[in-house]
């Protein structure tokens, strides 16, 4: 639990100055952006279907390990939006967001999923929905966090819904902090995998 709470407290959240360029700078309508939450749902399923299929058997460090990168990397689709790259190679903004959206959740569910197993194989019996409902609660409250941390830094970079200019340096912090968390996996049991003891 301490990981998760790290994992979200050190990695600034700066959705909310996203969803306002989207809106403001790139002029996407919401249900446009409606749309992209739903396709991001469907890369939570897709996450879930490959931690199944493909990830169970992999050490639990090792996929936290992945996810992190592979969240910095898909954090990176951020500043090409941002820059404008993909519209001088012809990808339209909204291919960017929907693409961006769905793998990012998906990557997110990879990193669930492992917690949720993990937490089954220690939870003594008959408290599993008391555990489950902690988990929940220290992980809303890491997100809280981090979103605060997020607004401190758009704060601190004089980003706001007008203000757009310091915008990629944001993201280049937030993917910088995408790494902080990999200094904590030692908080994970060294063999533990997804399936059950």
């Amino acid at each position: 639990m301490a990981w998760f709470f790290l994992a979200h407290v050190t990695v600034p959240n700066i959705s909310t100055v996203m969803f306002y360029y989207q809106t403001e700078f790139l002029k996407l309508d919401a249900s446009f952006l409606g749309t992209a939450r739903v396709v991001g749902w469907l890369g939570l399923m897709f996450g879930t279907f490959i931690y199944n299929r493909y990830l169970k058997t992999m050490k639990l460090r090792r996929i936290l390990l992945l996810a992190q990168l592979g969240l910095s990397l898909l954090s990176q689709l951020d500043i090409v939006l941002v820059s404008r790259i993909n519209v001088s190679f012809g990808v339209s903004d909204k291919v960017m967001v929907l693409g961006g959206s769905a793998l990012a959740d998906a990557v997110n569910q990879l990193k669930f999923m492992p917690f949720l197993i993990l937490s089954g194989q220690l939870c003594p019996p008959g408290i599993e929905g008391t555990l489950f409902a902690l988990f929940m609660s220290i992980n809303n409250l890491g997100s809280t966090l981090g979103s605060f941390v997020g607004a401190g830094l758009a704060s601190l970079l004089n980003i706001s819904s007008g203000s757009f200019d310091n915008l990629l340096l944001g993201i280049s912090i937030q993917i910088l902090c995408n790494f902080i968390p990999i200094a904590f996996l030692f908080l994970i049991p060294k063999e533990a995998t997804g399936i059950s003891a």
